[in-house]
């Protein structure tokens, strides 16, 4: 069985965090201690506009900082890389992000929040 290809191509618009909204030009003062939470904004290819989806990115060092809740240190979404490498993390987002594709963007935004938290996550339509 062959995979049609899909009609709605999600793309990454930017990529920032809390206080430095272009992640490109920003670089930790500890590459092995990180623990930061990513802000992404992703839509569809060809199209203007795009939803907010947010990451956390850590190293096992950075993990061990964080407070735990009831022994809880990170639940999802989590990306844990062995040492902060901006190369290594935009390549495997954009990876990720091109194999999102679906018939819908909201077919696309399915398959995205397996590995990214989205802004309308837990929202009701009315």
């Amino acid at each position: 069985m062959t995979r049609s290809t899909p009609k709605t191509r999600p793309v990454i618009h930017g990529v920032g965090r809390w206080g430095h909204p272009n992640l490109r030009t920003w670089e930790p003062q500890n590459p092995d201690d990180v623990a930061e939470e990513l802000m992404l904004d992703i839509g569809s290819r060809g199209k203007k506009g795009a939803d907010n989806f947010t990451l956390r990115v850590a190293t096992p060092t950075g993990l061990s900082r964080l407070p735990s809740e009831h022994g809880i240190i990170a639940t999802r979404p989590l990306l844990v890389m062995a040492r902060y490498d901006y190369a290594d993390l935009w390549s495997w987002l954009e990876q990720t992000v091109e194999t999102c594709g679906g018939e819908t963007w909201l077919d696309c935004v399915a398959e995205l929040r397996q590995y990214f938290s989205w802004e309308f996550e837990g929202m009701t339509r009315v």
